[in-house]
This record gives C-alpha cells, structure tokens and sequence, in this order.
C-alpha cells in the first residue's frame, strides 16, 4: 500500500468521484476539498449557536484572552452539545457526502463535535482538548473510518492540525494497551484517543492552511495532532464508515492498536439512526 501518490491535494467536489476518493483515502492520500454551500451553511449554524450560547460573535469570542473561566467554560459545553444534537447540522453534513458520491442510506457517521483550540495565552475549553500524536483508529479499531476537519474560520498552517504522513505503514508505539473510553468519560483531563510517545519532527508534519468552508479529508488511520499557534482556532470534526467498504476496497492495517474493543455503535446510519 503506498502513500501520498498524488501530487494534487485540493479538489472541486465535483471533481472528485466516490470510488476514487475512497481508494486515494485508504491508500494514505490526503484531500482538502475546496468550499461548498452545504459546509457554508453548517458554518452559518454553528454561528448562529455560538451567537445564542454564548452572545458573542465568532470573530469577538476568538479574539478572548480566556485565562480561567468557569462559565465560559460551562457555556461552550453547552455548545458542544448543541452542534451534537443539530439534526440541521447532520442533514447539512449528509448533503455534502451526497456530492461526493455517499449513498446515505449505507453512510455511518460519528457525532460531529465542535473543539476549541487555545492559542498561546489562552485556556482550553470544553470536553475536547488539543491532542497529541495518534490515530483515531488506536480508539475505534474501525479500519474504514474516514475524517472529516474543517474550522469555522480561516487558519494557518500554525494553528491546524499536522498529520504525519511517514507513518502511515508504520507501527508506532502507543498506550493503547491502557487506555480506556470509559476513563475518558468520568475522568476530567483523561485523553480522549490513546496516543504516542514517539518524536514527530518538524521535517515529518504535513501542515495545512485551510480556508472557512475548506474540508480536510483523511484516513482514520493517519498519525496526527494538534497544533497550537499564536491564535485560538474553531472546528467541526466528524468521522464516516460505509457498509461494503471491506468487500469493495483495500483498507489499512491494524499495525500497532492494543485496545481491544470495536467502537462501532459511535457511527449512526445517516438515514435510519441504526448503528454500524
């Protein structure tokens, strides 16, 4: 399985079909596609959310110097939950995958869930924090998982996320072996994937400018984290499996998970509800 074949990285989502999205996707390649109405319009709800909850533009609540505040805190947790439970929000996202060629009645996706990144002189905030090195796959052991990234707002290649390409046929040590969900639901700062202890160089991170309404697509599978720059960040996150994906693909291999269970029931079938 080789990776990264291919030299173009930003794509039209008309350009791109079903079948060669997925291959590229399972083989270690990289998209970002290029803005559409329907991800504009997941924007314009989150906004709007962000507007009710916390009553404060996007541009005005980036811009805080948020050093310890427990309400605010408290608040965008709320908001965390109400971009989970938006059906506009899932329906909006469902469209978008139609584009690309996703049938929804054979389409699971994880809860899309909103991060907020802090820059150097701010806090964390919410349920989800920066992370370290990882795969998604190290928590799902669910080898067809596609990712789906994309912020509200324009960002740099500072203050994205990196993915470290180098690694995608390689093992890497973990602490897989010892994590566990159920710690991460009760425990406050729990890390919310297993990850490594492993140096990434500087030389071996993919980092990405990416537009508003731009998405990043990649494997589940891919080694990646957060990157921290000067600025605070905002971004939608979900991730999608698909039925025949074993029988009509070469997905990747499992080369280094110990975690033993199958995170199946975090996708639900976009259509019925039922899970993978």
């Amino acid at each position: 399985m080789e990776c990264l074949q291919n030299q173009k990285i930003k794509y039209e989502v008309n350009e791109l079909t079903l079948n060669f999205f997925k291959k590229s996707i399972f083989n270690g390649e990289i998209f970002i596609i290029k803005k559409t109405e329907e991800i504009e319009n997941i924007i314009k709800i989150v906004e709007s959310h962000l507007s009710n909850v916390l009553d404060k533009t996007s541009k005005d609540f980036l811009n805080l110097q948020i050093i310890n505040d427990n309400e605010t805190d408290f608040l965008f947790k709320l908001l965390q939950n109400r971009v989970k439970l938006c059906n506009q929000i899932r329906k909006g996202f469902g469209a978008f995958l139609s584009k690309i060629g996703f049938k929804t009645n054979l389409t699971y996706m994880d809860l899309i869930t909103l991060r907020f990144s802090p820059g150097k002189n701010t806090r964390s905030l919410g349920t989800l924090k920066p992370t370290e090195a990882h795969r998604d796959t190290w928590a799902s052991n669910v080898m067809n998982q596609i990712n789906f990234w994309f912020p509200i707002h324009n960002v740099s290649k500072l203050n994205s996320i990196y993915l470290a390409t180098d690694y995608f046929k390689k093992k890497v040590e973990n602490n897989s072996k010892h994590w566990s969900f159920n710690n991460y639901k009760k425990k406050k700062n729990y890390p919310s994937v297993p990850t490594t202890n492993h140096e990434i160089s500087n030389r071996e991170m993919k980092r990405f400018k990416i537009s508003r309404g731009e998405v990043l697509c990649f494997s589940g599978h891919h080694l990646h984290g957060s990157l921290i720059g000067k600025k605070n960040r905002i971004n939608l996150e979900t991730r999608i499996v698909n039925r025949n994906d074993h029988d009509s693909f070469n997905l990747p291999i499992n080369r280094d998970s110990k975690y033993k269970q199958i995170k199946n029931k975090w996708f639900k079938n976009l259509e019925t509800g039922e899970c993978y």
